[in-house]
């Protein structure tokens, strides 16, 4: 690996870690003006979307979870392309996916793939266990 090579990655991963460390709702929001590119594509498993959609989705998911925590793991950089695994937790405090609250803790976990262009997250391919949100939530039944 070249020099120029290996600070792009080094940038892009430092870039990545600064987009997630925000501490809440207006950190998340304030982070996707910041850290993401205006033409931004999340791909997840109902579509594609872009910050607006992801903006929303924020919002829902800490209304439901105002004391959201999440940690990221295995950071892995290549070329312009960093992916990640991570692990979030809080309280369902508030309504989310049309549950009220439960008030049961929940761990939730997944994997991010991103791919920078200028020194920011353009497109990211996403995926996460919603099955086991729902089993914290009392909603679906699992015999783990």
């Amino acid at each position: 690996m070249n020099t120029d090579q290996k600070t792009v990655e080094e940038t892009n991963r430092e870039q990545l870690l600064r987009s997630l460390e925000h501490g809440g709702l207006e950190g998340a929001l304030a982070a996707l003006e910041t850290y993401y590119a205006a033409g931004f594509v999340r791909h997840g498993d109902k579509g594609d979307y872009d910050k607006a959609r992801l903006a929303g989705g924020l919002r829902r998911l800490y209304a439901g979870f105002p004391d959201l925590k999440r940690d990221q793991f295995d950071i892995i950089s290549q070329g312009d392309r960093v992916a990640y695994r991570w692990e979030a937790t809080g309280t369902h405090l508030g309504e989310y996916l049309g549950v009220r609250p439960t008030h049961r803790p929940v761990t939730a976990r997944g994997m991010v793939l991103c791919r920078f262009e200028h020194g920011l997250i353009a497109e990211e391919w996403a995926s996460w266990n919603k099955v086991s949100l729902l089993h914290d939530l009392g909603i679906i039944p699992l015999g783990r």
